[in-house]
This record gives C-alpha cells, structure tokens and sequence, in this order.
C-alpha cells in the first residue's frame, strides 16, 4: 500500500474542498463554526488511505468477474464528437446507476448501517462530501460499476472526462442558499441534495439522485424544494461518531 500516493493524490480535492469552504461563508444555508469540517477534513485523508488498500483488491475480482462475462457489449467512441457523446452516455448511465444503488442504501438495513455515516453529518457542507463508510465504494466496484464494466467497452478519456464531472458532487453538499426552483428537476442543487439529508419526517426518502434529478421524478422520489426550504440535516436518532475509530466501525455500531 502506497501511502504516500494516496496522500498526493487526495491533494486536490482537498484544495477544492477548502476552495467550497470559503465560497459557503459567503451565503450560508446555516451559520456553521469552521471546526464542524475539522473531523470530515481527517476523515477524508484517512479515507483515501483506507482505499488505497481495499480498491486494488476489489478491482481484481471486478475485471476477472466483467471478463468471464464478456464484458465490453457496447464500444463507446473516444474521439472527437463521439467522444463527448460516449462520456455523456457513460455518466448518464452510471448516475442511473447510482440513484439506484444509493435507493438500496435507505432501503436494507445492512446497507443503511454503512450509508447513515454519510447521514449523521449534522454539519452538511463541502467536507461531507467524501464522509462515507470506507466499505461503500468497494461494494460500489462489486455491483453498479462492474455492471457498466459488462455493458460498456471504454477507453481511458471517458474515464478522465467522468472523473472530472464527478468532482461537481461537492457542489451539492456546500452550505449554500442556493436552489434552482421549478428546474430543480435538471440537475442536483444545494438545496435539493440538504432536503435528501433533512432530518424532518417529511422529507424522508426522496431526491436520492446524484447528479441528474430526473431520476427522481422518473421513479417517484422527487421533491422540489420551496422557496427558502433549507431544514436541518442528521440522523433522527442524534447519533454522531465520536471519533476516527467509532466511524470506522460504524455499520457495528449502530446496529
């Protein structure tokens, strides 16, 4: 495990994430004290350390699996136009994908031990971005992606351009007054991501969407956010971690 590689590689989007933090000061949906970040902030290193062991591990298995599955049935284009048609096909399917995948996080109870982690954030701002169980995202490689893996055949420069648009996930967890109204069905806003992670009854179980809303109103689960609706956010049992070891056995205890 390369440690130091996971650290410089963690480096930029910890500077966008402290960029999100200074830019959130300007019109915050809540007054946050700046040490609210300080644990997601550790968490996030730690985060990037843990997946460097877990990643490499999975990600034998997912190739062996998508290759004695014959995977690669549809050939996405990577130059010119087609390629901008291949990495718009390619995210539009994954954040299917995940909308799907994160409806069974709230849906079973073991996956719901790991993803309330991501919840108990009572604080949402830039940093809760990354503030998910370090077990997810191998799962994660074991079901959504190695599904996109079987379907598509890509190549390197859909990847870069995925990896880039992905980056816009920070945007919606920012501390920020900021919605887009009756086009909230377009694309995923501060505003609608903070009603997802409402600690109010009301707002249970709706705008799971990543990315794309639409996926929300195609399959019931969509809210528009009134004007000026930015609730309160956390778990509606007030459970927190308590430090770095409590967060890495998380799904334990809360069970």
């Amino acid at each position: 495990m390369d440690i130091k590689a996971a650290l410089l590689g963690t480096l930029p989007l910890l500077a966008i994430i402290l960029v999100a933090l200074l830019i959130e000061r300007t019109n915050p949906a809540e007054v946050q004290p700046l040490r609210s970040a300080g644990f997601n902030l550790v968490y996030t290193v730690v985060f990037a350390v843990v997946q460097t062991a877990v990643v490499p591990l999975v990600s034998v298995v997912t190739v062996v699996a998508v290759n004695a599955a014959g995977g690669g049935w549809i050939k996405l284009p990577g130059t010119g136009w087609g390629l901008l048609f291949g990495a718009l096909l390619y995210t539009f399917t994954l954040d299917l994908m995940e909308y799907l995948f994160h409806r069974a996080q709230h849906r079973f109870p073991v996956m719901w031990a790991m993803h309330s982690f991501h919840h108990s954030d009572t604080a949402l701002n830039a940093t809760t971005t990354n503030r998910h169980h370090w077990a997810e995202h191998g799962i994660k490689m074991l079901t959504i992606y190695l599904l996109v893996g079987v379907i598509f055949k890509i190549n390197p420069a859909i990847v870069g351009v995925y990896a880039v648009i992905s980056l816009y996930n920070v945007f919606p967890h920012m501390n920020l007054r900021i919605g887009f109204g009756r086009l909230s069905f377009a694309l995923n806003s501060p505003q609608y991501h903070r009603v997802h992670h409402s600690v109010l009854p009301e707002h249970y179980d709706c705008n799971f969407a990543a990315l794309f809303p639409v996926f929300d109103v195609m399959f019931g689960t969509y809210r528009e956010p009134r004007e000026g609706e930015f609730p309160p956010t956390g778990l509606d049992n007030h459970k927190r971690p308590s430090g770095l070891i409590d967060a890495m056995i998380w799904p334990v205890r809360v069970r």
